[in-house]
């Protein structure tokens, strides 16, 4: 449909051209020599597409069917705008901006201003740069004029590099002139006669449009940088700048035949600015974008390169030009990392809380089934039971008279008990009910009983009891090995949604990645955006991660830099990176805006892409930056992990002096205070007890 249009667009316009050849105009001459100049120019630079026309009143004449249709062996497809001369280009009305994109869309490769009015003229080329609404790289014709070369139009006259301007002179000869290229480039302003045209002679296009991007004849080119590994980092044993894009930018240079003079921006100003009225910026105030990148702004103010880890952003493509990706980056964050590592719980983690229970439980109902079968076998072969339950039975005889303790005579008769031999008989070991606790847990522990039971139901249970000892035995065991044998499990953030789910605030060093975040249609990317604030880049930002302050948003190869730059202080070895990428973002180069190189350089990094040179700088580059930090060796028994033993030790430590203590309490407020308790006779308490143990 486009064509079509463009077709018909040219019939109408050759039908309203045919009658302008029979008007008069009081400037004839002028106007034969000028559209035979057109005429050859046209010819000799083999027009392939189309070609657009934007005249005044004045020169309008000269653009009749003969001169179209003069164009090649073929009618191309033209455009024809005719502007008044009040009219202020710089801020068109809309019907010319819709004539200039629709020129734009056909790709024309010629365009022809001639416009008498330089100053029109002027305001229209600074239109033209600031809304990109031409291919400024393209082939321009315009009339020469004075006022399109002042000091303000330096920067736009290295962009428009194929113009070629006409200059009349009264003898009807014209002189042919374009701007010096790439001398311009150091910001020195020289018009170079190329060729004079008079009537009769030809025009070489090879002549009045060469290739001037080919060779830039070692021209020093600024290059703006910002240190981010692994495409621009300071090599102190080499004091000079290394990484991929730095190797991207030599042989750029090498390539195009330009020096690249790498410097730093400025950091101490601030590096968030808005886009200053300038080059034909006059809707700044409507259109006001701020940008948080000081790269940007050297490339749109001072540098011809900027380089630094810039990801293709859509707020940067209004004030620079951008090459093609020449990588692209797996963004991710950089999180605090936790561990499981509890060695002082070693000891009790090879079960859970409730088998602990379990087996506790099991202790004392085993150890109540031993005291209660002795108690029945008690009954059974000896038909009584005193010895057995006698905490039950405390206190429930008569109290024996006070006075009856200071009788001389009884306190004697203590003295002298001797038990009988039947007395002395000794007892079954779970006879006692303070036994079956220690004894139960000894034979957990694989500890012999001090001897056999002498009763049989006894035996046939303690060898059950064995078998299920082993069992359980075996059971810890096994696990406990598998825990001193395994590295601690490691607590880690791997997906936005854990991020979110740890509250860490997350963070970033541009406003443009939370902004990503923010405009992203994921629901958890938005929220992500809502907290991420950003920071800027500090000495302690790695131990703020660490410490679980931040999660700190950038490059994998970036964040394997910060992370190994700190293993040296114990920080790095508490990093970790999230698994995910959140994005493949596309890694460009910056150029100034509405750069004449841009094609060149984009030609060349596809070139050294498909030569797989990036490749191979990327991974020299981040040869020491590995992925993950060294695995543990497994199986290996360290003082770390034998810290429980330690642990269990102090435990045993404190309960015995605990029990040591309660027992001295005991005996003195209990023993002591008793009436047949005597210092200088201590035996005499302890007589008393076994003959009257419920006294």
């Amino acid at each position: 449909m486009r064509c079509l249009g463009i077709v018909m667009g040219t019939l109408v316009s050759l039908t309203l051209a045919s009658p302008l050849s029979s008007t008069q105009h009081p400037l004839d001459g002028y106007h034969m020599h000028l559209k035979q100049l057109l005429h050859k120019i046209l010819w000799a630079a083999n027009v392939k597409r189309c070609f657009a026309v934007i005249t005044d009143d004045l020169h309008y004449p000269i653009y009749d069917r003969l001169l179209f249709e003069s164009v090649g062996r073929r009618v191309r497809p033209f455009f024809l705008m005719r502007v008044n001369v009040s009219e202020d280009l710089q801020r068109p009305p809309k019907q010319v901006a819709l004539v200039l994109k629709a020129i734009k869309d056909s790709d024309c490769d010629m365009h022809l201003i001639t416009i008498l009015n330089g100053w029109q003229a002027q305001r229209f080329l600074r239109y033209i740069y600031s809304s990109r609404s031409l291919n400024m790289q393209a082939k321009f014709i315009l009339l020469h004029d004075s006022r399109l070369f002042e000091r303000d139009m330096i920067h736009l006259w290295s962009i428009f590099v194929g113009t070629i301007f006409l200059k009349w002179h009264l003898n009807d000869r014209f002189t042919i002139s374009t701007i010096a290229f790439p001398g311009i480039l150091s910001g020195v302003l020289v018009v170079k006669n190329i060729a004079h045209w008079e009537t009769g002679k030809s025009v070489n296009g090879g002549v009045l449009f060469p290739d001037k991007t080919r060779d830039l004849q070692g021209t020093s080119m600024p290059v703006a940088i910002s240190e981010h590994v692994p495409m621009v980092q300071w090599v102190n044993t080499s004091n000079s700048y290394h990484g991929v894009e730095i190797e991207i930018m030599n042989s750029l240079g090498k390539a195009l035949n330009f020096q690249p003079v790498y410097y730093k921006p400025n950091q101490s100003e601030d590096s968030n600015w808005e886009l200053d009225e300038g080059y034909g910026n006059v809707n700044s105030d409507e259109n006001e974008t701020r940008i948080n990148s000081k790269l940007i702004d050297e490339a749109s103010h001072s540098a011809r390169f900027a380089i630094g880890n810039l990801h293709l952003f859509q707020a940067y493509l209004q004030h620079v030009e951008l090459s093609l990706p020449h990588n692209f980056d797996c963004l991710t964050f950089l999180t605090p990392e936790s561990s499981t590592d509890n060695s002082w719980q070693t000891f009790i983690l090879p079960f859970s809380g409730a088998m602990w229970a379990g087996v506790l439980l099991s202790l004392v109902i085993v150890g109540t089934v031993f005291y209660a079968i002795s108690f029945l076998n008690a009954i059974l072969l000896s038909g009584g039971s005193t010895g057995f339950f006698r905490f039950l039975r405390r206190n429930r005889g008569d109290p024996m008279d006070p006075k009856i303790y200071r009788r001389v005579s009884f306190r004697i008769a203590i003295s002298r008990y001797r038990p009988s031999k039947e007395s002395r008989r000794s007892r079954d070991i779970f006879d006692d009910y303070a036994n079956y606790i220690l004894l139960t847990y000894s034979m957990l522990l694989y500890v012999a009983l001090p001897r056999m039971p002498n009763n049989w139901p006894l035996r046939v249970l303690t060898g059950w009891y064995w078998i299920y000892c082993i069992l359980l035995v075996a059971t810890y065991r096994a696990s406990f090995t598998a825990i001193l044998a395994n590295p601690s499990a490691r607590v880690t953030i791997d997906t936005l949604e854990d991020l979110l789910n740890s509250h860490i605030p997350p963070s970033t060093g541009v406003t443009e990645n939370r902004q990503f975040f923010l405009d992203a249609t994921d629901e958890v990317a938005r929220m992500v955006g809502e907290k991420m604030e950003v920071v800027s880049q500090s000495d302690d930002l790695t131990a703020q991660i660490a410490r679980g302050l931040c999660a700190y948003y950038d490059n994998e190869f970036y964040l394997r830099y910060l992370r190994v730059a700190d293993e040296s202080g114990g920080v790095g070895s508490a990093l970790h990176i999230m698994r995910d990428c959140v994005v493949f973002m596309p890694v460009v180069l910056a150029m100034e805006k509405n750069s004449a190189l841009k094609r060149r350089i984009d030609k060349t990094i596809q070139h050294l892409a498909e030569g797989g040179l990036i490749a191979k700088w990327l991974k020299d580059a981040v040869q020491r930056l590995p992925a993950e930090a060294p695995a543990q060796q497994e199986a290996l028994m360290n003082l770390h992990k034998f810290w429980s033993s330690f642990v269990a030790l102090g435990i045993g430590y404190v309960i015995s002096i605990l029990a040591l203590l309660a027992e001295r309490w005991y005996f003195r407020y209990f023993v002591m205070k008793h009436p047949m308790y005597d210092v200088l006779n201590p035996s005499l308490y302890y007589n008393f007890k076994r003959i009257y143990p419920d006294q």
